[in-house]
């Protein structure tokens, strides 16, 4: 596998694997494990075929560079309203998920293991400063940054599950489901944590618009999170108690309860750090893939300059109404991971689908229309579900 394609592959598995890695056994608790286990399954379905559609809109369109300017240009007005809103909505939720959960896992950790406590906001602000400085620099710093970090994640990954496993008591992954409303509930959360799509027009540009480089990018991207979230929650879920597990779901810092539950749980100072560092390696690489999109389509919506006072000017708009959001709405993580799946079924599944027939669709056979309008369905059911949620009708996660 070429460098660039490797690369790409991390980008995209590591936009994946964030703030799921909390999330999944947290929702995992309250579904139960083998429920959970077709939801991943199902989603990581729907996310290696959306990733395939939205690249190929991107091949078919070569003249534009982002989702927003490919549905402008193929479904008009209405695709250009829907497409902004998704293209929107989607990064800044997810966004504003990744600096609540790396914020609380950093105030958590300090408090914790330190006694230190930050004033109010200045975890997010410290975190977010980082972070914007390496998108600013470029995609290729970017891919190194995340390639690097992102094997690392993956050796502390080993070393847990190493660690972790032998002390699984198996007779928890049996954990009866909460209530039945839950499964409908962690539909749209499963869903967002296998979201990378919004990287896939900086991915397929990356890569030249080669299918060959690309497709493997996307199908090994999106796989290797299937696997990762697999081990990891029947690990996590194996160790901590079910019923401590739903507590933390409504902790306002779970990413930092988890990780103190499980370095307590491990009584091991080695595995106690490996803990703690994966889950930062773990937030830092899916904002990394989110923050690097959606600076992207700042840059071509708003005309700004490839100059340091242009990017300068993207990376303020990129990063400050998710950090906003965040110091207004402290202990959102949860909660807008799922408000963040509405638009991505917008960005992922509908828009795609609809471009996808427009262009081909008196090539397409039977089986493959049948294929686009259920992809679609799909996508419409986990919009409801996160309706229900938020009106009250299925329960909150978080």
């Amino acid at each position: 596998m070429q460098s660039r394609t490797l690369g790409s592959t991390f980008i995209i598995a590591g936009t994946s694997i964030g703030a799921g890695m909390i999330a999944m056994p947290l929702v995992t608790a309250m579904v139960g494990f083998r429920a959970a286990v077709i939801l991943m399954v199902v989603n990581w379905l729907l996310a290696a075929g959306s990733g395939l559609l939205v690249a190929q809109v991107c091949c078919a369109r070569t003249n534009v560079t982002t989702l927003f300017g490919a549905a402008s240009e193929q479904l008009g007005r209405p695709g250009r309203v829907a497409a902004t809103l998704a293209t929107i909505c989607l990064p800044y939720a997810l966004c504003a998920a990744y600096i609540a959960g790396a914020a609380g896992y950093l105030a958590g950790s300090l408090e914790h293991w330190f006694g230190l406590v930050l004033p109010f906001g200045g975890e997010a602000i410290a975190v977010t400063l980082v972070f914007a400085a390496v998108i600013q620099a470029g995609t290729r710093y970017v891919d190194w940054v995340n390639r690097s970090l992102f094997l690392l994640q993956l050796a502390m990954l080993a070393v847990l599950l190493v660690a972790l496993l032998p002390s699984v008591d198996w007779a928890r992954l049996d954990s009866p489901m909460t209530s039945p409303h839950y499964l409908v509930a962690a539909l749209p959360l499963f869903f967002t944590s296998f979201g990378f799509q919004a990287t896939v027009p900086s991915i397929v540009r990356y890569l030249d618009g080669d299918p060959k480089r690309f497709r493997p990018a996307i199908l090994w991207g999106a796989s290797l999170p299937m696997l990762v979230y697999l081990l990891w929650t029947a690990a996590s879920n194996g160790v901590v108690s079910h019923d401590a597990l739903v507590q933390m779901s409504h902790d306002q810092e779970p990413v930092s309860a988890l990780v103190i539950s499980l370095s307590e749980a491990s009584h091991s100072a080695g595995v106690t750090t490996a803990i703690s560092l994966f889950t930062a390696l773990a937030l830092t690489t899916s904002f990394l893939g989110v923050a690097l999109g959606l600076f992207d389509y700042m840059a071509e919506a708003m005309g700004h300059a490839d100059s340091v006072r242009g990017r300068c000017r993207t990376a303020a708009i990129t990063f400050l109404p998710p950090l906003v959001a965040v110091l207004m709405v402290p202990g959102a993580f949860i909660a807008a991971l799922g408000f963040a799946a509405v638009a991505l079924v917008v960005l992922a599944l509908l828009l795609p689908g609809l471009m996808v027939r427009k262009l081909y669709g008196d090539c397409l056979e039977g089986w493959q229309q049948a294929l686009l309008w259920l992809v679609m369905g799909v996508g419409g059911v986990i919009i409801l579900a996160q309706v229900l949620v938020g009106v009250g009708v299925m329960p909150r996660l978080g």
